[in-house]
């Protein structure tokens, strides 16, 4: 809104001479009218810019949970898939598998015939290891949320990588903050979505490295958080995978399902928080999870 104006003040003159004193003290009232004019307008100029920073916020929100129902709903649509595919696979499997036993057992001297049975149960225990991660990662994910100390999270998932991680010979440099605050989470949840990165980091180091991880103060959806980020040295991921790496089923690796990743965007999701993937700037990659301090007000089912 423009600002409006009046000359100085003072005697005022006009081409018939000098105004009146009743003339002056209109002109003084006026004068009060324009300064609440102008400060009503100020006022609505601010209001429309909270308003605006408003609906943006507004607006992020909404399409966050837009992609939140897009995603499961395609989960909904991949678990009647996964529930006929189980019904379908995991009887035969459960067949090959007692038999290929049994051959086992009857070919005991036959080194040529108990080497193919012990492929045929190793097969059929990937496949139905397969069938299986299929299966949790279609079912609705519950959370049990609890105040949550993230440091004690990342030491238990450490643990349970150890021994793939002196094996693989990766080193961790582990920053700890010297005050941080607990999350509402899934304990369990949360160190299974840690375990994974921390393997998916391993993975990527087949020659070993170093495994960088950091927790700090951070914002998120306007609210309270911590950001807990995992930097690898290996190679990096490629600028055309980047946008694809959470997908369901999408994996470079060799033998690998392409559900880990997809099973720790749902975890974060499911607590409220973000999940980002980038590379390094001086190389490897970088998985930051963003986590709330204080619980999202929602369903916490996904």
């Amino acid at each position: 809104m423009a600002r409006a104006h009046l000359p100085p003040r003072g005697v005022c003159w006009t081409g018939r001479g000098r105004v009146t004193v009743a003339t002056e003290k209109r002109l003084q009232d006026l004068r009060e009218v324009i300064d609440a004019y102008n400060g009503l307008a100020e006022r609505l100029q601010g209001s429309h810019l909270a308003l605006q920073r408003e609906v943006a916020r507004l607006r992020e929100e909404l399409a966050e949970k837009n992609r939140q129902l897009a995603t499961k709903n395609r989960l909904e649509i991949l678990g009647e898939m996964a529930a006929g595919l189980a019904h379908e696979v995991r009887n035969p499997l459960g067949s090959i598998e007692l038999y290929a036993g049994l051959i086992a057992r009857a070919a005991e001297y036959d080194g040529k015939v108990l080497a193919w049975a012990h492929k045929i149960q190793t097969a059929t225990k990937d496949l139905s290891r397969t069938v299986g991660e299929i299966l949790d990662f279609t079912r609705p994910l519950r959370v049990r949320m609890k105040t949550v100390v993230i440091e004690s999270v990342i030491d238990a998932a450490l643990d349970l990588a150890s021994s793939a991680m002196q094996g693989g010979g990766i080193a961790v440099d582990r920053g700890r903050a010297e005050a941080t605050p607990a999350v509402a989470g899934d304990y369990n949840l949360l160190q299974r979505a840690f375990l994974n990165v921390i393997l998916n980091a391993v993975d990527a180091m087949p020659s070993g490295g170093r495994l960088a991880i950091s927790v700090v103060p951070a914002a998120c959806h306007g609210r309270s958080a911590l950001k807990v980020s995992f930097a690898d040295t290996g190679p990096g991921i490629a600028a055309e995978d980047l946008p694809r790496i959470f997908d369901p089923f999408f994996t470079r690796k060799e033998g690998g399902t392409g559900l880990g990743l997809a099973m720790t965007a749902r975890i974060v999701a499911a607590h409220g928080g973000k999940l980002e993937a980038h590379n390094g700037p001086a190389g490897g990659a970088v998985f930051s999870f963003t986590l709330p301090v204080e619980p999202a007000p929602r369903e916490e089912s996904l």
